[in-house]
């Protein structure tokens, strides 16, 4: 019987390790977002939009994002903009940000949200 166990507890130690070694091999790994990397996007065609109000766009927003409220997308204004083209899209806290993402992708749209201008400042972006 106790070889039974040895033998039993060995096969499980050696599968266990073949898992673990397989299941590290096929990680991968997602590259970093830089304001770098939406800027380049950006000077090819790419827009960063700021999905808050007029009055909240106003009193600050990142450096070189366009306005285009929730609101106003939800009242049918879409960005002008080739659908082949990655908008990347922020707000305050990130809750509009991601009903707005939900709006530009059912219209056919590549995004990229962003969540919080707060997140888009850690990034690299510079709030004007």
């Amino acid at each position: 019987m106790k070889p039974l166990i040895i033998s039993l507890a060995i096969i499980l130690g050696v599968g266990g390790m073949l898992f673990v070694a397989q299941s590290n091999s096929t990680k991968t790994t997602v590259p970093t977002m830089t304001i770098q990397t939406i800027q380049t996007d950006i000077k090819s065609g790419a827009q960063l939009i700021d999905v808050r109000t007029a009055d909240e766009y106003n009193t600050s927003h990142i450096d070189g994002a366009i306005n285009l409220s929730l609101q106003d997308m939800q009242s049918g204004t879409m960005p002008n903009i080739s659908k082949d083209k990655t908008i990347y899209v922020y707000c305050h806290s990130g809750n509009r940000s991601g009903q707005a993402t939900t709006i530009l992708k059912a219209a056919g749209y590549k995004v990229t949200d962003l969540g919080a201008i707060t997140h888009v400042q850690s990034l690299g972006g510079i709030i004007k």
